[in-house]
């Protein structure tokens, strides 16, 4: 059973974006799996749009005149209060369901809790502010059914300074089972050990894996950083894997298979703050599609 963790640990806001659709299944159930061992707030946010976003965000719509036009824009109207209703109906029945009490105020809690928050226009400007308010961002991968930006992931590790998780396909009974931490001696490695720290604390099981990625590098030190963890009270283990020819995304998720891990932990590599969209192959892939939920910092 995962253990409550001290008052002290810092993952006590988790920031979770909603579609309005069933896509949030997934989402909704690895927030509560995170938010449970700490005692965290589910702080769940529904973006409404405007019709004029909407239509930006709508090429079809863009091309219609007279009538047609008119059809369109009623439709769009239609569609963002049909999401926003469901979106209310959503939390509830989640927050019912699984016990989850309603606060919009902070109180000394002893288990999740959650609030919905609902905002209309400025969409990437609320969005990044609201991440970076909070301690940690949990949201599924970008369908284009609730009309998003098409690189919000992206977004939002470049940009809000804070965690990112990004939920799998299936929701998850626990994230705190097995966690494996795909580890390079790099700045964005340290920052997304640090970040995961409280989860690691509550983890039955911390793997450290470093894949070699030239023949001849020597490998990191990762017993030195097992012992440092220890200080934590986190019994790490750690795995190196020889060097392969070219390291792709299935080489970790392999391994995050097969040691059965419930989250990956790995930092966001990409290429300069001036290209939002162009991560490495390894994190563009772990961004697109991964079975697991994946916590990222960049």
């Amino acid at each position: 059973m995962d253990r409550h963790l001290s008052e002290g640990d810092m993952i006590k806001s988790i920031f979770v974006p909603t579609s309005g659709s069933d896509t949030d299944d997934a989402v909704f159930a690895t927030a509560l799996a995170i938010a449970r061992p700490l005692s965290a707030h589910l702080d769940f946010y529904h973006s409404r749009l405007t019709v004029y976003e909407a239509v930006a965000r709508s090429l079809p719509v863009q091309f219609c005149v007279g009538p047609a036009l008119t059809n369109a824009l009623n439709d769009l109207r239609q569609e963002d209060e049909d999401r926003s209703l469901s979106s209310v109906r959503h939390f509830d029945a989640f927050c019912a369901s699984n016990g989850i009490a309603v606060r919009h105020a902070p109180i000394i809690a002893t288990d999740a809790s959650a609030m919905l928050t609902q905002e209309t226009d400025h969409t990437e400007e609320r969005l990044l502010l609201n991440a970076r308010h909070s301690d940690l961002v949990v949201l599924g991968r970008q369908r284009h059914i609730d009309r998003m930006p098409y690189n919000l992931i992206e977004l939002l590790l470049l940009r809000c300074g804070r965690p990112v998780v990004i939920a799998g396909k299936v929701p998850p009974v626990t994230v705190t089972g097995t966690i494996v931490v795909g580890w390079k001696e790099t700045p964005a490695s340290a920052r997304a050990l640090g970040v995961a720290m409280p989860l690691l604390q509550a983890a039955q099981r911390v793997v450290l894996v470093n894949i070699a990625e030239e023949r001849d590098a020597a490998p990191p030190e990762l017993d030195h950083l097992v012992h440092r963890l220890a200080w934590h009270g986190i019994a790490a283990e750690s795995r190196q894997i020889a060097h392969v020819s070219k390291l792709t995304p299935s080489h970790l998720l392999r391994i995050a298979e097969e040691f059965g891990a419930d989250l990956l932990v790995t930092g966001g590599y990409g290429h300069g703050p001036l290209r939002e969209a162009a991560f490495g192959g390894v994190t563009r892939a772990l961004i697109e599609g991964a079975e697991l939920p994946v916590l990222m910092m960049h």
